[in-house]
């Protein structure tokens, strides 16, 4: 394998990641409305059904969450990651470039784990209020799971090629030529 060919799983991670962040404008190209509501004076809100990781979760995401630029901050987390991580891959050492790999990793998982629980939330409204129509919402709410989640998949190939990199050219004493 040639010396840089590792990089390509970053490149993989790194494009998945910004399809992934694109997909936050699928729903400009719907013509049908994402919300769903539930009344009636029995029905319990979402949030009152949640476990307690689920409210934890929402009680750590509301203040990053608050505006409309938080939010494509938060989502645009992951492509900034693998873009540094990329780089330092490209010129750093294997364990920095592991390290900040690892941490890359997180960021996208973390991101999609907000999306699980979001398409969690959004699923118990479609129980109560009926899923009518709704199902293509409720994949596009899968969606940036998927592609996060297959970004840190790549990721993590990208992490094991640039290990196996470093041992080939490091898996022996050099040998020296005695021309005398």
């Amino acid at each position: 394998m040639l010396p840089w060919r590792y990089l390509r799983w970053w490149l993989a991670a790194l494009a998945a990641c910004v399809l992934s962040f694109l997909s936050l404008w699928l729903p400009r190209f719907f013509p049908d409305d994402a919300g769903v509501f539930c009344a009636g004076p029995l029905s319990l809100h979402p949030v009152e059904k949640y476990s307690d990781f689920q409210r934890t979760w929402e009680r750590l995401r509301e203040p990053i969450t608050s505006t409309l630029e938080q939010i494509l901050i938060l989502n645009a987390l992951p492509s900034m990651s693998a873009l540094l991580s990329g780089a330092v891959a490209a010129w750093a050492g294997r364990r920095l470039s592991t390290a900040v790999g690892a941490l890359a990793i997180s960021v996208m998982l973390v991101v999609a784990l907000d999306w699980v629980f979001l398409a969690l939330s959004y699923s118990m409204l479609l129980d109560c209020a009926g899923w009518g129509g709704k199902l293509p919402w409720l994949l596009w709410h899968l969606l940036p799971v998927l592609g996060n989640g297959s970004a840190a998949v790549l990721l993590i190939s990208g992490i094991r090629a640039r290990w196996k990199i470093g041992q080939g050219s490091n898996s022996g004493p050099e040998q020296t030529v005695d021309r005398s």
